[in-house]
């Protein structure tokens, strides 16, 4: 039978205990699988102590995600579907036996809640108050799964004086999930090329002026609900294969104090209060204004700032600023031209950011007409006259108003409302994202393939001779478009899934 590469640690050998100085009746250095048995002293990775202040320590135990150390008891996070270690801190020092007993029968009891798994367990001591441990997922994801947990918790474990280690003691809660990965896919569905290999999910958007970028996220506290949690903050670039982490918060539409830095790559950023430094970068500029910032975005051309400001706490007519990010300075401000209410999410209770769709031509924006209501004021930034107008496009005016348009600005995908040219509707829109080839009247579009949503289509709709051809299908659920190439041969797309060639 083939082992688990975990139960290879299983027990250490006595002559492994004598060469460490370990006498035999002492708690094994190191134990693998879901049950003690036997193992030699070559199987036992060497174990390294990490430096830790166990005197300042608040709780019996912090419980650390050795991938990201950040993330530590009390927890439920998401971890990839790859072997994960752990590093655990104990208070006092701890029985080891009784300690590898009450994680492995937390984990069984867990078991028959729903996507519970008990883990393959690999236990490494350092010393009596630092355990490494290992978890290895017991059989690999299926199509059906959108998640496995697991629990690793040590309440009720003995220290070496025999005190039980209560119920406030704190534990983590692993969910695993495939990762999302990038893939280049031809414009005729032939071609499929991974572009990324991440080993844990990413939330991610393209940004930058040339697409070059990803600016990706993962989960702190994770919940399957609609709370605020913090998150860790990274980007990825596509040409060179790199991954930086921040630790700040990254935004793609500003919001906040009037003293920030912009990075011409697509994101914005607060400098870190509690001492950090974020990576040097040459494309980072420092944003200072006297005013609060109710949405900052960047020009087409990321060369510009548009955003709407006002003092803190007001609710309505904003400023508008032109803020040039080379001279470092504002060089346009429309006083109160962001006429109406600033949205509200309803449910946090928090500004909406307003975000400005520049094409070169034209930067569209919109507020609410009145608080509480759901129709829209729709407003322009003409860059030739330097005014701010209304602007009136063919969707209701309580719909979605984001849209997607063509190079040459003759046709608009509206998000909430259809295919339009002008104001003539073109086509009712069904699709779940699209995306427009480069100077081009072609639009790749994704569409449910089946009734139960469990695969895509992708398509190219010729919006000139209204024609769609269907490039691939049975693609999997949750796929969605990123990007396309500037010479419009190469769709990026997202998915959790393999894409068979």
């Amino acid at each position: 039978m083939r082992l688990s590469r975990f139960a290879l640690f299983g027990l250490v050998s006595c002559l492994f205990f004598v060469l460490m100085g370990c006498s035999a009746t002492e708690s094994p250095q190191a134990s693998g699988s879901n049950e003690p048995g036997p193992a030699t002293s070559d199987q036992v990775p060497p174990v390294t102590e990490l430096p830790y202040d166990y005197a300042a320590m608040e709780h019996d135990v912090v419980i650390r995600l050795v991938e990201e150390p950040r993330l530590q008891s009390p927890i439920r996070t998401v971890v990839g579907p790859e072997p994960q270690a752990y590093t655990l801190f104990f208070r006092e020092a701890m029985d080891r036996q009784s300690v590898e007993k009450v994680i492995r029968e937390h984990a069984r009891g867990a078991v028959g809640e729903m996507n519970f798994v008990e883990p393959v367990w690999g236990f490494h001591w350092v010393h009596d108050q630092q355990l490494h441990l290992q978890a290895e997922l017991p059989r690999p994801f299926t199509k059906e799964d959108s998640w496995l947990e697991y629990r690793i918790d040590v309440t009720g474990a003995k220290t070496a004086k025999g005190r039980s280690l209560g119920e406030e003691t704190p534990d983590f809660w692993a969910v695993a999930i495939m990762p999302q990965q990038v893939w280049k896919m031809s414009v005729d569905g032939a071609e499929r090329e991974k572009v990324t290999d991440f080993s844990v999910y990413y939330n991610m958007n393209v940004i930058g002026p040339d697409s070059r970028y990803l600016l990706l996220s993962r989960f702190t506290d994770y919940c399957e609900c609609d709370a605020l949690y913090p998150k860790l903050y990274s980007l990825y670039d596509l040409q060179e294969g790199s991954l930086t982490d921040y630790p700040v918060e990254l935004l793609q539409v500003y919001t906040g104090e009037g003293d920030f830095m912009a990075d011409r790559r697509g994101f914005f950023y607060n400098w870190p209060a509690d001492g950090g430094e974020p990576p040097q970068s040459e494309w980072v500029s420092r944003v200072q204004i006297e005013a609060h910032v109710y949405g900052a975005s960047f020009s087409r051309d990321h060369r510009h700032l548009l955003m709407a400001v006002g003092k803190p706490e007001q609710k309505q007519d904003l400023d508008f600023l032109l803020y040039d990010l080379e001279a470092g300075k504002v060089v346009q401000h429309l006083s109160g031209a962001v006429k109406g209410v600033v949205p509200i999410d309803e449910l946090h209770n928090t500004p909406v950011p307003i975000r400005f769709a520049d094409d070169g031509l034209q930067a569209t924006f919109r507020m609410l007409k009145t608080e509480g209501d759901w129709a829209e004021l729709r407003w322009r930034y003409d860059w030739k006259t330097g005014a701010v107008t209304s602007w009136n496009p063919p969707v209701p005016e309580d719909a979605w108003s984001d849209y997607v348009q063509s190079d040459d600005g003759m046709y608009q995908l509206f998000f909430g409302g259809g295919l339009y040219q002008g104001s003539q509707l073109v086509m009712e829109w069904s699709g779940n994202d699209g995306i427009w080839l480069p100077d081009s009247h072609l639009l790749a579009l994704t569409r449910w393939e089946s009734d139960d949503w469990s695969t895509h289509a992708l398509a190219l709709y010729d919006v000139d001779r209204r024609e769609e051809r269907v490039l691939a299908t049975g693609l999997p659920f949750g796929l969605r478009l990123l990007n396309v190439t500037d010479d419009g041969k190469w769709l990026y797309v997202r998915t959790e899934q393999e894409l068979a060639g």
